[in-house]
């Protein structure tokens, strides 16, 4: 064969590898193309799924807020407290503060749940012990709390009386009902109790971690 033969040969060989060559170059680039897409839509499946599921929390916390409210309400109302609140320690699994997110006062009572947020549990220990370990308390006057900083605390936000009533998760401490009255106000321990346990029993499971 002469070398115009060969060079034939060697144009078809060249050729034929260019062409598979490009093929799998061709099929690359689509499968990567594939890929790439089907990153973007699997990325938009879990933007949209996050989006439903964030919406479907927060519509829970707020379906389970308005009835928390309500049996705060109802408690409040019951019993002519002069405060109705929820304390709560955080986070569960290692409560290091106690916040209060959920309250019901009379008109010109000062706030305790603008107030009390993040509260470190070392501040007041005592106090938060008693809340913890007892199902249902009840302080006729600020002497009878212990925590010399809790009594302060009662102080300025006028408390002459409260009540308290525990909500537990098997042994998990999820926060106490409390209750604030004015002096003159007479305490029945049972009515108390009664009512406090009925609104304890529906709000403990409805009850959001405080973040």
């Amino acid at each position: 064969m002469d070398w115009t033969g060969i060079a034939a040969v060697l144009a078809v060989v060249v050729s034929a590898i260019s062409a598979i060559l490009n093929f799998r170059q061709q099929s690359y680039n689509k499968q990567q193309e594939y890929l790439i897409k089907k990153r973007e839509e699997d990325d938009r499946i879990m933007r949209e799924e996050s989006v439903r599921k964030s919406k479907a929390e927060r519509d829970a916390i707020k379906a389970a807020s308005q009835i928390i409210y309500r049996e705060l309400n109802r408690v409040f109302v019951r019993t002519n407290a002069l405060r109705a609140y929820i304390v709560q320690p955080h986070p569960l699994d290692k409560a290091k503060y106690i916040s209060v997110q959920y309250e019901v006062l009379a008109e010109g009572m000062t706030s305790v749940m603008a107030q009390v947020q993040r509260l470190p549990i070392g501040n007041v220990t005592g106090f938060v012990n008693e809340l913890q370990s007892r199902d249902f308390i009840m302080w006729h006057s600020q002497t009878e709390v212990r925590d010399g900083r809790a009594r302060s605390m009662m102080h300025n936000f006028g408390i002459d009386r409260m009540v308290a009533m525990r909500m537990m998760d098997k042994e998990v401490w999820l926060g106490n009902i409390v209750l604030d009255f004015e002096e003159s106000h007479e305490l029945d321990a049972v009515y108390l109790k009664s009512k406090l346990g009925e609104a304890a029993d529906i709000i403990k499971y409805r009850l959001p971690e405080v973040e």
